[in-house]
């Protein structure tokens, strides 16, 4: 009677260990979205909108990438949460101008609980043409006024600056804007104070022979300003095909991507995203 009583208990012990273990399957797949979402190896920005339509077109790809802090979507409402649809995404407020930027701090609009802040200037009317032609004091104080208000700062000045007249590191005579951009240190001058830098190489993306080194050189320049920065690449929907999109980011050793998407090219993002996520980024 004794040793069935044993077999008894053991059964009985078992079947709860079946019963804890389908529990913890059930707890699993009911949670749903953080499993997926916690896979990728690399840091991904999009902005908030863009993260919404991928996530329309293909939910479980939006959430493998976006579904997590450690990626991040942009906006540029200083009172609105760029991310929707519940995603776990860190926000960051976006900014073109620095000029605005200071005037938005100072009279405190930015309402949002904001904790990451970006700074873009662009050769565009977005970006005053003071901050166009003299982008390292303007990469310098932008970041210095976000510390100073609890922000953390990513800055993304873009190749193009060198377009700029009167620009205080001028474009040489027959100097390629590549060449421009690692010559006045753009890379370093973006890193110096800030917490992630983006590399706006994706007019390269074309050509990994040349996307590839010249990421490479960027990403050396800004780190030996700031060994701590965060160095991330660029690629474009608009720039090229998926294949060139997944060949020039495989190509370079960044930390993470920023995925510039078009309302009209949201099927090769599709692509691009589909074909990281294989490769394990």
């Amino acid at each position: 009677m004794a040793a069935v009583a044993a077999r008894g208990c053991a059964l009985l012990a078992a079947s709860a260990r079946v019963l804890a273990a389908g529990a913890l399957f059930i707890a699993v797949a009911v949670a749903g979205l953080a499993p997926a979402s916690a896979a990728t190896s690399h840091t991904w920005i999009l902005t908030g909108w863009n993260i919404h339509k991928l996530y329309g077109v293909n939910p479980a790809l939006a959430q493998y990438f976006f579904n997590k802090p450690s990626s991040y979507g942009t906006g540029p409402q200083p009172a609105t949460d760029p991310v929707k649809d519940g995603f776990a995404t860190t926000p960051v407020l976006w900014y073109a101008s620095y000029q605005q930027f200071a005037s938005d701090v100072h009279s405190g609009v930015i309402t949002y609980p904001y904790q990451w802040v970006m700074y873009d200037p662009e050769h565009s009317s977005r970006t005053p043409l003071k901050e166009q032609q003299d982008p390292g004091t303007y990469l310098r104080l932008f970041a210095q006024l976000a510390h100073a208000h609890g922000y953390k700062v990513i800055e993304s000045p873009a190749r193009v600056l060198g377009l700029a007249a009167g620009a205080v590191c001028p474009l040489e005579q027959g100097e390629t804007l590549n060449d421009w951009y690692l010559r006045c240190d753009i890379p370093g001058l973006g890193a110096a104070y800030s917490d992630i830098v983006l590399i706006q190489d994706q007019a390269n993306m074309k050509h990994v022979s040349v996307y590839a080194p010249f990421f490479n050189s960027a990403q050396q320049e800004a780190l030996a300003v700031n060994p701590n920065v965060q160095v991330m690449s660029q690629v474009s929907t608009d720039r090229g095909t998926a294949a060139q999109m997944i060949a020039a980011a495989k190509s370079v050793t960044a930390e993470g991507y920023y995925v510039t998407i078009s309302d009209s090219t949201v099927a090769k993002a599709v692509k691009f995203f589909t074909a990281m996520q294989a490769a394990g980024y």
